[in-house]
């Protein structure tokens, strides 16, 4: 998504502070803690202590010194909160398979995490297991073939970087901290959709761990009708341990964002929806409202080609309305991840997101995203973004199981941000109502997967439409038990 927050987590997940206790007052301590944590499942110790002695990456349970900061997730604020009763740091596709099998067998609920930006929070749960992929972080660039092979647990940043230093892109969201994995398996828009077509369109292969523990793969030649599923489909049929990408040569971009004054933002908007209705396909923009200034309207471009044959083709919207501020300049592609404005945001202590659909951003719709703006609290952001055009459309919508392909939707973030918890609810309650006015009048009855911000049967088939039938089918070979239902869970079919 286009704003991002960071969030001390993201800092600290690799570093996790050495046990100082004692050996034998550590077993002790360990034992009672695993005993109470895991009563409600019927978990006894001498499991949890076998499946961690089997893990090369950690197992981490509640009351251990480092628990606290392995169970948070991107998002800060109560709705996402969870006390799961372990957490797997899993350093290998074995020990995804050997948490599978742990948590089948003791029937617990399970989580299964890459970047956590679920805006739900399902990469996380109460109680049960979290499969934490962000050990399986590595990365393997073959510029001559022009593909990357990315571990599950590797950000969008880090991919972007290591591919930067041959000259390539992968095409991937726009935050620097998304998880390649879940983007994917959900779709994936971002700078280069237009030109390059969605992040699942780009995806060569990927190794899964299924529900029965084994590790297969996943491509046009092997098991191709779970490659179709996974390619926009979610986590419903397996969890992804590796990905295979295209990459694509991209230099230097023409990026950054024209600023206007609030005030201006009806007339910005429109222009907006007008200017990317007739786009080419090397340019993509999504546009903001901030409080940045006392209320800011920004545009912010990134065009992948010629940098005059760019600068003419941006030219119109230096003239909508007066141009407060101009960060537009050659960049690094990699620098489209915290250029100016995208990249500015003030840090809050709680942070949260709703995502609509718009299947067309209307002059109505417009008129009421700026309405619900004019009552928001302080610190609070409206983005459209992911104007739909360009390469990504041309996909047929049964190709993949990404079917929302629509020329001129746009996906809708609403991001509030504050510092103290009693501030929640009136936080919260305007975005909830922002969301329900935006997603229930102008959407068309429709839901993008990574923006997922309700769950139901109902809110499952908006996601898949045309392709849930399919789906099912598939959910049924792969998981016929629905051992997967932390996402936009499909159910399989009732036999």
């Amino acid at each position: 998504m286009a704003q991002c927050y960071h969030s001390p987590a993201m800092e600290t997940r690799r570093a996790f502070l050495a046990h100082t206790l004692g050996a034998s007052v550590t077993l002790a301590l360990t034992a009672a803690r695993e005993q109470s944590a895991l009563a409600a499942q019927a978990v006894d110790a001498g499991a949890v202590q076998r499946l961690r002695a089997s893990l090369e990456g950690r197992l981490i349970m509640s009351g251990d010194a480092t628990y606290d900061t392995a169970r948070r997730i991107f998002w800060a604020h109560s709705g996402v909160d969870k006390r799961p009763s372990m957490i797997a740091q899993c350093a290998a596709p074995d020990d995804v398979a050997r948490c599978v099998e742990f948590g089948r067998r003791h029937e617990l609920s399970m989580a299964v995490r890459g970047g956590g930006h679920s805006f739900l929070g399902m990469g996380t749960c109460d109680d049960g297991l979290v499969i934490d992929l962000s050990p399986l972080n590595s990365i393997a660039i073959d510029p001559a073939r022009q593909v990357a092979r990315a571990g599950a647990g590797v950000r969008a940043e880090e991919l972007v970087h290591a591919a930067g230093r041959y000259g390539l892109a992968p095409v991937l969201g726009e935050c620097p901290g998304v998880g390649v994995a879940g983007l994917t398996l959900g779709g994936g828009v971002g700078w280069l959709s237009a030109k390059f077509g969605a992040t699942c369109d780009n995806l060569l292969s990927a190794n899964l761990v299924t529900t029965d523990s084994r590790t297969i793969p996943a491509s046009a030649t092997s098991n191709p009708d779970l490659f179709w599923a996974i390619r926009g489909g979610g986590g419903n049929f397996g969890i992804a341990t590796s990905l295979e990408y295209r990459l694509h040569p991209v230099p230097d971009v023409l990026a950054g964002g024209f600023s206007y004054r609030l005030r201006d933002a009806p007339a910005v908007l429109r222009f907006y929806r007008d200017f990317m209705a007739t786009a080419p396909d090397e340019l993509q923009g999504l546009a903001t409202l901030t409080p940045a200034d006392g209320g800011t309207i920004n545009v912010i471009v990134v065009y992948v080609g010629d940098t005059g044959a760019g600068q003419r083709v941006l030219s119109p919207l230096r003239s909508i309305a007066t141009v407060t501020r101009d960060t537009v300049e050659r960049r690094t592609y990699a620098d489209t991840l915290t250029m100016p404005p995208y990249g500015e945001v003030v840090p809050t202590s709680f942070f949260a997101v709703r995502g609509a659909y718009l299947a067309t951003l209307s002059d109505e719709a417009i008129e009421a995203a700026l309405s619900c703006y004019a009552q928001a609290p302080a610190g609070c952001t409206i983005g459209f973004d992911h104007y739909m055009h360009g390469a990504v459309c041309r996909v047929a919508p049964d190709a993949t199981a990404f079917e929302l392909r629509v020329p001129g939707a746009v996906h809708v973030w609403i991001a509030p941000g504050w510092n103290a918890a009693s501030q929640e609810s009136a936080y919260m309650n305007w975005t909830n109502e922002t969301w329900k006015q935006l997603q229930t009048t102008f959407s068309g009855g429709r839901v993008y997967s990574n923006y997922q911000s309700a769950e139901g049967d109902a809110v499952t088939r908006s996601i898949f439409s045309v392709n849930h039938a399919r789906l099912v089918a598939v959910k049924q070979k792969y998981d016929p038990a629905n051992i997967l239902n932390r996402n936009a869970n499909i159910r399989p079919s009732v036999t």
